[in-house]
């Protein structure tokens, strides 16, 4: 439960970052205290009264706000991922990649 608690908040966190949010400004979407908040994105404590309203100001079903696979990992692991199964791509699929990431820069 405790790698759960962590997860989670790394992805309410990155979810809050990426709308330009503060944990104030969320939690007052959200409508809970700033404090709880802070302490569920540091993995302290489980948001079970409070989970579907904090995926309800993230606009998110519950099951998107608990899709925390890619935080899991360092960016190091997530780039040695890529490179070794980058040969095992069709290559279809690759093109669509390299035009994603050229799209990003």
């Amino acid at each position: 439960m405790k790698e759960i608690k962590r997860l989670l908040g790394l992805r309410i966190k990155e979810l809050r970052k990426n709308k330009n949010l503060t944990q104030e400004q969320l939690a007052e979407i959200a409508h809970i205290d700033f404090r709880s908040l802070s302490h569920i994105e540091c993995g302290d404590t489980f948001p079970t009264k409070s989970l579907v309203d904090i995926a309800n100001a993230f606009n998110i079903t519950i099951s998107e706000l608990l899709d925390f696979e890619h935080v899991k990992y360092s960016i190091q692991e997530m780039k040695e991922y890529i490179q070794k199964n980058l040969d095992n791509i069709p290559e279809q699929e690759i093109v669509t990649l390299f035009r994603f990431i050229k799209a990003m820069k």
